[in-house]
């Protein structure tokens, strides 16, 4: 039953999840298509993550740990009490982020310094002077990060995704007016400003519906909360596990910039592509579970939280297997048909599409790790998590220094997928000690069919392009057969999984149905 009603939600936060990524899709599009891979495109990713990774710590130390201590006190003491803890984590977030965005805006050009080759010049000039302006973005996303998770602890897993919308907006309309007059001038600016204004126009919108469960804010800063104090405690392990992330980025931003002119901006137009496999096909997935299963965990209620743990897992299994087969052998094509038009060239299209093969490599760890992740979390777990973690992010760090030396920016995708993989045995390890037997042989048996299906759907896609596509087809025939070539791959899949009677295949094809009314 729990997982029944659960398919029901993951099926709606699913449609509506892909029409936001789209809109997030052309909105990158539309960005290639203004700055392709120049100068310009390369200093923007390294001025719009900066102010994340250097507040990205606290981020996922308050953010992983809020719904646990949100869904217990909301449980115990009332929703006006869990109110006022959001309020305290809120407020406590919004004076750290103040002092670092101040900061940030003083030392632009040495915080860029620690993420670029010094000979890089133009890409420091641009990229410190962006930094002053998205700096200030973590004003706002500190809020949003908690308010999305009081309304999916309260049930709302669509609004959070629907606050992308009006982000997105103001981006197109700040691209758009950088075409034109003035803003022409100032055109990566005026981008940059965009991106800092619609994550306030997330804020008021997630603010606006956290309203209708009871929402309300309260001047209390957390500092002397005792609820506070014991999830600080709490994230601390996730904090230290963070900050060796951010280690990890620093270094692979650097060593990025020290390859091919271009390399920094093609693995972020790369990281798009993964990021929105991942987002609409797994975070789906692991938001509901994460929710679904703290609510298990705080009513004691052990069976289903193991049920509906496996069921989770064997989902994100079916759902990113294809992906990573298919994403790698159609990475040049899938890369050509979203990107390849304004000023993103044909050398930009290659340079993109190699790094997009080893990201597609990593799908499936990547899905496993965030949702295995989240598992330890609800089981207050933390330790473990941070210390699987931190070898992992060690392990990444190791590789990507060996593989961009060898392979330049796409051995930065490769270490990425591989340090994923590492990251999800360790977490299997530990949750198999913690959780003993919940039906691994299951989770062991869905892998198998799901990879079997991949790679028979992988020959039969790979014959097929060998046969019909070609790269410098005109855009249109191009199209339709990379298109075809994907349709037919998900057909095929989807005909193997449903024939190896793997259960939560038929669910999904149920809950469809009944959705459809068929």
């Amino acid at each position: 039953m729990q997982f029944k009603k659960a398919t029901k939600i993951a099926l709606q936060l699913f449609a509506v999840t892909v029409f936001t990524k789209l809109i997030g899709f052309i909105r990158e599009v539309a960005f290639g298509a203004r700055f392709g891979t120049s100068i310009k495109a390369d200093a923007f990713p390294l001025a719009l993550q900066l102010p994340n990774i250097l507040f990205a710590s606290v981020f996922a130390a308050f953010s992983t740990s809020f719904i646990p201590f949100y869904t217990e006190i909301r449980e115990k003491k009332g929703g006006d009490e869990g109110v006022r803890f959001t309020n305290s984590v809120i407020n406590t977030l919004l004076l750290a982020s103040s002092v670092v965005a101040i900061l940030g805006f003083i030392f632009s050009k040495q915080l860029i310094l620690l993420q670029v080759h010094a000979s890089k010049s133009e890409q420091i000039f641009y990229a410190s002077r962006l930094l002053k302006i998205t700096i200030f973005m973590i004003l706002f996303t500190s809020s949003a990060n908690i308010l999305q998770g009081f309304l999916q602890a309260n049930g709302n897993f669509i609004k959070p995704v629907l606050s992308s919308i009006p982000f997105n907006l103001a981006i197109f309309v700040a691209i758009f007016l950088s075409y034109f007059g003035y803003f022409k001038k100032i055109d990566i600016y005026i981008v940059a400003v965009g991106f800092v204004f619609g994550y306030f126009l997330s804020l008021v919108y997630q603010l606006y519906n956290a309203k209708k469960y009871g929402f309300k804010f309260y001047p209390v800063v957390g500092l002397k909360d005792r609820n506070i104090i014991n999830m600080i405690k709490f994230s601390f392990p996730v904090f230290i596990s963070s900050s060796m992330a951010q280690v990890y980025t620093f270094i692979d931003r650097y060593l990025l910039t020290g390859t091919s002119s271009g390399a920094v901006a093609a693995v972020a137009y790369a990281g798009k592509l993964n990021d929105m496999v991942v987002g609409v096909f797994s975070s789906s997935i692991s938001v509901l579970a994460f929710s679904t299963l703290s609510n298990l965990q705080a009513k004691g209620d052990k069976e289903n939280f193991r049920k509906f743990f496996v069921s989770s897992v064997n989902s994100i299994i079916l759902l990113m297997m294809p992906f990573a087969v298919g994403g790698m052998i159609l990475s040049k094509e899938i890369t050509r048909l979203i990107y390849q038009r304004g000023n993103f060239t044909v050398y930009s299209t290659m340079l993109t599409a190699s790094p997009l093969m080893f990201y597609s490599l990593g799908f499936v760890g990547l899905g496993l790790r965030d949702i295995l992740n989240r598992t330890l979390y609800v089981l207050k777990d933390s330790k473990t998590a941070v210390k699987n973690g931190v070898i992992a992010i060690v392990c990444n760090i190791i590789l990507d220094i060996v593989f961009i030396h060898k392979f330049k920016h796409t051995g930065a995708a490769m270490a990425f997928a591989s340090a994923n993989y590492i990251a999800t045995v360790l977490l299997f390890i530990s949750l198999r000690k913690k959780l003993g037997s919940i039906g691994w042989k299951r989770i062991a048996s869905v892998l198998v069919k799901s990879l079997i299906a991949s790679l028979i759907m992988g020959i039969f896609v790979y014959l097929f392009k060998q046969r019909f596509i070609n790269l410098n087809m005109h855009f249109a025939p191009f199209s339709l057969y990379t298109l075809i070539a994907i349709v037919f791959g998900m057909a095929i899949y989807a005909g193997l999984i449903y024939l190896f009677k793997v259960e939560e295949a038929y669910w999904l094809v149920k809950m469809v149905k009944e959705r459809l009314g068929i």
